[in-house]
């Protein structure tokens, strides 16, 4: 039924079926993906003019081809945004009609109505670093980072390579790869499944994989700024020095970000706090905190500083290890 009500829009006819639509009170037409609502401003990611915020008050109506869950002053109501008879918010039972300089804020949606329209992005970091810890060199690593959306589940994949070399010599050589998965059972909590594997050969850490399942909630999902945090069940299989064990643990994991400048400037922290449970009852952290700049669509630097901590290291190595980067990025 969403999709009949879109074609029979009248700003559908004037742009590809998979743009969301935005006619200026000047009459200019822009085309591209709404991103937010939010402060007063409306953000359009375009492959023309990359990421645009565009001010309410300038804007006659818009029209979306995904639903948006839409804070009013007076409630919130979730559709698709349509202009047939002045701008309205289309749900499933009926049409809302609204004023843009009403909305407080407007995020897509995350129940089933976007089954049909799955989101992904992925982005590509290579950095120079300078590490201190338990080594002090020069080093590059390569960070991939991926997400994919669809309805009200989210996956993401985190992969970050790390090596290090001084004087002929490797001293650092990290492989560390995290998996998420997000099902939301209302607008902001979840169930969260976490599968990480790390390996560290230098530090005698052949394998350390976690895999755990919990309850999060998202704190703040705005435009503009984000907080999220899950608290797992795990169990923690480590093979050192050739030595196995597998044992409880709980997870908890942190992720923030706030954007700044038509998110055009992004500050970010991830944190993961491991706790076992069993036997010496070590902790390990980690956390990744920076921030990027976009120079376009497609093209950004990031400084990131990314910290690790285990209270009870393999022999002969620091508890902590931190890694100063500052790479270019590729999103596709």
């Amino acid at each position: 039924m969403f999709r009949t009500l879109l074609l029979i829009g009248g700003l559908c006819a004037a742009a590809p079926a998979s743009a969301d639509v935005i006619v200026m009170t000047n009459g200019d037409k822009l085309s591209g993906r709404l991103d937010s609502i939010g402060d007063g401003v409306a953000v359009l990611e375009t492959t023309y003019a990359g990421t645009v915020s565009l001010d309410l008050n300038q804007i006659q109506a818009l029209q979306t081809q995904t639903p948006f869950i839409v804070r009013l002053a007076s409630g919130v109501t979730e559709g698709f945004f349509i202009n047939e008879q002045g701008q309205q918010v289309q749900t499933t039972d009926r049409t809302v009609g609204i004023k843009l300089a009403d909305i407080r804020s407007a995020t897509p949606s995350l129940n089933g109505a976007t089954e049909g329209s799955p989101q992904w992005g992925a982005s590509l970091d290579l950095a120079l670093s300078l590490s201190d810890g338990n080594t002090t060199a020069e080093a590059s690593n390569v960070l991939l980072e991926a997400d994919y959306a669809v309805g009200s589940r989210e996956h993401s994949v985190t992969a970050l390579i790390t090596k290090e070399e001084g004087e002929g010599l490797v001293t650092k050589d990290q492989l560390d790869i995290d998996y998420g998965y997000r099902r939301f059972i209302s607008e902001r909590w979840y169930g969260a499944v976490n599968v990480e594997y790390f390996q560290d050969t230098l530090k005698d850490i052949d394998s350390r994989i976690t895999l755990g399942a919990g309850v999060g909630v998202r704190f703040i999902d705005s435009p503009r700024e984000n907080l999220a945090s899950d608290l797992s069940l795990s169990a923690v299989q480590e093979d050192i020095d050739g030595n196995s064990t597998t044992k409880p643990a709980m997870r908890l994991g942190v992720d923030y970000q706030r954007f700044f400048q038509a998110k055009t400037i992004e500050v970010f922290s991830r944190q993961s706090v491991l706790q076992l449970l069993e036997g010496e009852k070590s902790q390990v952290i980690s956390s990744s905190t920076g921030i990027r700049y976009a120079f376009n669509s497609r093209i950004d630097t990031a400084f990131r500083v990314d910290f690790a901590y285990e209270s009870d290291p393999p022999a002969d190595n620091k508890k902590t290890d931190t890694t100063y980067s500052l790479g270019v990025g590729l999103k596709f």
